[in-house]
């Protein structure tokens, strides 16, 4: 209600031309962020759920929310509170295996040693590092928290009911986040994704990514064992690279983090293009070298997301299977220093050969920038709305599945497109795997953008969705 007065009565909008009322309405704004961002915080932190999951995916972009939205929402990313403790974890290891335990607790039979505090928190469970004692291989045990499923399902029925009223044109969106969930909970549907991904991606891409093999005789329902990955977490390798870079320059490392992430958020720093992007850290690491003698701290963050990419332009295309959430927590930077971890495959969805040649083609079309075809196929795609604009549809579709560059989003912030869309051509029908693909190429392209790079999907999706339509007779 606060906002909304501000919004709609102090400060509106139709006042804010002039450059002093822009400001007064801005600093308003801010003043209300400020305030209720610890509050929204603890709310989230105390009904965890699906809200936790919901501040992972808002905190991607950071034009989404404000700055004192992005400070807490980030950390959740790969700071989930603890919700299982370590024994309350054996337990339930202890009950979904079966084991025979002399204590409450006693994982012995099957573990020679396993780690209380947990190495990884997500909304919905723990991560524990444990070692297996028929082989003495290092494992993470991924336990699930009692009850979490039930507490998650009536966290969307309640946001469904919200989105009803106040959002009509998410109702499909969370008709498909629902869907995606029933499966995360199943930690032997999740084994079986892993199987299915390492299967197909380590022959060509294990050079460059590595998927951790599970072991499936310690997986149920409710627990995942498989093999750990030695590294950290890809936001962090970045963020440890950063106060390397800062100290050998004699300067405060946060500084110099917060300094570089704020001109990416109110745009003093342009986002690059990949190519731009991989040649100047070719240059700065050559600078490095000669100037400070450093080699191998700086990270060619613009081949990391082209390979993510390319990855998951092979997955929806050639294979027909691959993973919806890309996250950032769910990246890992190895050991190496250069080869990716990929984990967490509980959203992983199957697409129907059919389907992949609509979507085959509406990717040629995008990547050709021809906006009567793109509003066509995404059409025969399944997408409904109520004047099929071709203009609207165009630009929409663009930004979803392609790229947000100035002549998609023509000045506008994330929120007021979106509310642009709705309001030009509103949204009846978004089918769920449309909507997942999108998805998918949104959140690769949000992380490259928090690092300064900015990347078009067609492209990269383009000789994959070629190659479809070849193997099927098409163009």
């Amino acid at each position: 209600l606060h906002y909304l007065y501000v919004d709609r009565v102090s400060h509106p909008a139709s006042a804010a031309e002039e450059t002093a009322a822009a400001g007064a309405r801005a600093a308003a704004f801010d003043r209300l962020h400020e305030r209720y961002s610890p509050v929204v915080e603890r709310a989230c932190l105390r009904m965890r759920g699906f809200y936790l999951k919901a501040a992972q995916i808002m905190s991607m972009r950071d034009d989404f929310l404000p700055e004192p939205y992005l400070r807490w929402t980030k950390r959740l990313q790969n700071e989930a509170p603890v919700a299982l403790a370590g024994p309350e974890a054996r337990r339930c290891i202890v009950r979904e295996l079966g084991l025979e335990a002399s204590e409450p607790g006693d994982v012995g039979a099957v573990f020679e040693d396993f780690e209380d505090a947990p190495i990884g928190s997500a909304s919905i469970g723990q991560v524990f590092r444990a070692r297996l004692r028929s082989t003495g291989e290092a494992v993470a045990v991924k336990v699930q928290s009692p009850g979490v499923e039930n507490l998650f399902r009536a966290d969307i029925r309640t946001l469904k009911f919200f989105t009803a009223f106040a959002l009509p044109w998410a109702v499909e969106n969370m008709n498909a986040i629902e869907k995606m969930f029933q499966s995360e909970f199943d930690y032997n549907l999740e084994r079986r994704n892993l199987e299915v991904i390492r299967e197909s991606l380590q022959p060509k891409w294990g050079h460059r990514i590595h998927v951790p093999k599970p072991f499936g005789e310690l997986c149920t329902r409710h627990v995942l064992c498989m093999e750990l990955l030695q590294g950290e977490k890809l936001v962090d390798g970045v963020r440890r690279r950063f106060r390397t870079m800062a100290a050998s320059e004699g300067r405060d490392p946060e500084a110099y983090e917060q300094e570089h992430l704020e001109a990416l958020r109110t745009g003093r720093t342009k986002a690059q293009s990949a190519r731009v992007a991989r040649w100047r850290t070719s240059v700065w690491r050559l600078w490095r070298r000669l100037r400070w003698g450093e080699r191998g701290e700086v990270l060619d963050l613009a081949e990391i997301m082209e390979t993510l990419l390319a990855i998951h332009g092979e997955q929806v295309f050639q294979h027909g299977v691959f993973n919806a959430d890309p996250h950032p927590g769910n990246i890992l930077l190895l050991e190496d220093g250069h080869t990716l971890g990929l984990i967490d495959f509980g959203q992983v969805r199957d697409l129907p050969v059919d389907f992949r040649l609509r979507l085959a083609q509406l990717v040629v079309a995008l990547a050709r920038r021809d906006a009567a075809a793109v509003a066509r196929l995404e059409r025969e795609c399944g997408m409904r709305t109520k004047h099929q604009r071709e203009d609207v549809r165009y630009r929409i579709c663009s930004f979803w599945l392609d790229r947000d560059t100035e002549d998609v989003m023509q000045g506008l912030n994330l929120h007021d497109f979106m509310a642009w869309g709705e309001r030009e051509d509103p949204v009846l029908e978004y089918p769920e795997d449309l909507y997942l693909v999108c998805r998918c190429s949104f959140m690769i392209r949000s992380l490259a953008l928090a690092f300064g790079v900015r990347l078009s999907t067609a492209p990269y999706w383009r000789p994959y969705a070629e190659a479809l339509l070849r193997a099927h007779g098409g163009e």
